[in-house]
C-alpha cells in the first residue's frame, strides 16, 4: 500500500478543445502550491491529478495548501492498492482502524469499466467487510465516515480524509486585471472571486499620506499576504493621491468630492492597466451599500475608465461579503482600524444621484493632468509572495459566524 493524494478538478471538465491547456495549468498550480512539502511527482491522468510519495502524517498541511488552489473540487488522502477484492478489503481495514465513528458508507467510482465489479457491488463488498470489522451501522446520508473508492485502469484508490476546494478555474487562464484594493472588507473579497475565475491580478492601492496615516498601506500588504495564499504572487502598487484630492477640494463643490476622488482612482488604475497589459479593472462595489455606490454614481465613476470595470460583489448583501471574508481569511485584517483616503475627507451630504455631464463639467475646470503624472511617478511597487511558514497556524473557517461589526 502506498499513500498518495487524488484530486478532482471543477469546471475544467466542461472545457472543449483547449481543455488540455486548462488541465496543464491546474496541474502546474497544484505543484507550485505544495512545493514546500515532500512529494515525488504531480501528474494528470484520466480527469484526475495525483500527488505521489507524500508524507501522509502531514496531511493537514497538504490539505491547507490544496484548498487554496483555484479550480480544485476536492482532494483525498488515498491508499493506492492493486485492483482486487482482497487488496481493497485490506486497505479498508487500515483506513477504519482506530477511527471513531458510529455510522459509515462506501462511495465507489469505477472509471475502469473493464473492472469485473460494478460500483454497487464494490459498495456492498466493502460495506459488509467494514461492518464485520467494526460492528457499526451503514448510513447512506450523513454518515460519520465516508470511505471513498476509485477504480482506474490497473489501480484502486481508497481514502476517508477529503477536503473540498472553492472550484472555479485555475489562476492564469483568464488574462490579467487590475484590482482597486482598499484595506476594507469588500475589495479583497472581490479580488478572491476573480481569482476563482482564473484571472491573474495586479493590485493598486491609493493613500493620502501624510494627511492620513500609512496604516492602510500596511493593512493592504497584510491582505495581499493572505491573497497570495491563492495567487502565490501579488504585485501591489501604492499610489499617493493627496495632491489630487487637495486640488479637487480647493475648486469643486464638496458634495462631489468623493465621486471625483473615485474618478481619480479609476483613471490612475486605468493607466496602470495600460502599463501591465490589464484587460479590465476590478472593484469591490456593492450596489447601494454607500452613497458613492448608487447606480447613478457608479455610472459617473465608471466613465473615467477606458476599460470595463467588473464588480463581482455588485448584488451581494453585506453579510454575504463578510462571511466570505471570514472564510478566505481576510476579515480580521480588514476590520483593523485605518484612515481611508476617501472617507477621511467625506462631506456631510455627498451627492447620491450624480449626472455624468455635471461631474465632467466640474472636472473640466480642474487642472489635474500634471498631478496624475506626479502620482504615477511616485507609485511604489511591492511584490508579495506566499510564505507557507506564515500560514501554518492560520485556520480557514468553513462555516463563518455572524459578523460582530462591519466596516463599510
Amino acid at each position: 500500500m502506498k499513500n498518495c493524494i487524488l484530486i478532482h478538478y471543477h469546471e475544467i471538465a466542461t472545457k472543449g478543445g483547449n481543455r488540455d491547456w486548462f488541465e496543464n495549468t491546474f496541474t502546474q498550480n497544484v505543484r507550485r502550491h505544495i512545493e514546500h512539502l515532500p512529494f515525488s511527482k504531480v501528474i494528470h491522468r484520466g480527469a484526475r491529478v495525483y500527488i505521489f510519495k507524500i508524507d501522509y502524517q502531514r496531511w493537514a498541511e497538504y490539505a491547507a495548501a490544496l484548498r487554496a488552489v483555484m479550480g480544485l473540487a476536492n482532494a483525498t488522502l488515498m491508499l493506492n492498492v492493486a485492483p482486487d477484492a482482497e487488496a481493497m478489503k485490506a486497505a479498508a481495514e487500515v483506513l477504519v482502524k482506530d477511527r471513531e465513528f458510529e455510522t459509515y458508507r462506501i462511495s465507489a467510482r469505477r472509471q475502469d469499466k473493464t473492472f469485473p465489479m460494478k460500483s454497487m457491488e464494490i459498495n456492498i463488498l466493502l460495506g459488509d467487510h467494514v461492518g464485520l470489522l467494526t460492528g457499526k451501522a451503514v448510513r447512506l446520508k450523513g454518515a460519520d465516515l465516508d470511505l471513498k473508492v476509485e477504480i482506474v485502469p490497473g489501480e484502486a484508490y481508497l481514502g476517508v480524509d477529503r477536503i473540498y476546494g472553492f472550484g472555479g478555474l485555475p489562476v492564469g487562464v483568464s488574462e490579467k486585471a487590475v484590482v482597486l484594493l482598499s484595506s476594507g472588507i469588500d475589495s479583497p473579497v472581490a479580488a478572491f472571486e476573480m481569482l476563482k475565475r482564473g484571472v491573474e491580478l495586479v493590485y493598486i492601492h491609493f493613500h493620502s499620506a501624510p494627511a492620513t496615516s500609512r496604516q492602510s498601506i500596511r493593512n493592504v500588504e497584510a491582505l495581499c499576504q493572505i491573497l497570495a495564499r491563492y495567487q502565490l504572487s501579488c504585485p501591489v502598487y501604492t499610489v499617493p493621491i493627496l495632491e489630487l484630492q487637495q486640488s479637487i477640494m480647493a475648486s469643486a463643490p464638496n458634495k462631489y468630492w468623493v465621486l471625483l476622488f473615485r474618478r481619480v482612482m479609476v483613471r490612475l488604475a486605468d493607466r496602470l492597466a495600460q502599463q501591465v497589459n490589464g484587460t479590465v479593472l476590478i472593484s469591490g462595489e456593492s450596489v447601494g451599500q454607500v452613497a458613492s455606490q448608487t447606480l447613478s454614481n457608479i455610472t459617473a465613476v465608471a466613465a473615467a475608465s477606458s476599460r470595463p470595470i467588473l464588480r463581482p460583489l455588485a448584488g451581494h448583501n453585506k453579510e454575504d461579503i463578510v462571511n466570505r471574508a471570514r472564510e478566505i481569511g481576510t476579515y480580521e485584517t480588514s476590520v483593523e482600524p485605518y484612515q481611508d483616503c476617501c472617507s477621511f475627507f467625506v462631506p456631510p451630504h455627498p451627492e447620491t444621484k450624480a449626472r455624468l455631464e455635471d461631474v465632467t463639467s466640474i472636472e473640466s475646470n480642474l487642472q489635474l493632468d500634471d498631478l496624475y503624472d506626479n502620482a504615477m511617478a511616485q507609485a511604489e511597487l511591492r511584490t508579495i509572495t506566499y510564505d507557507p511558514q506564515q500560514e501554518i497556524s492560520r485556520k480557514i473557517q468553513h462555516k463563518a459566524p455572524k459578523p460582530d461589526r462591519l466596516k463599510l
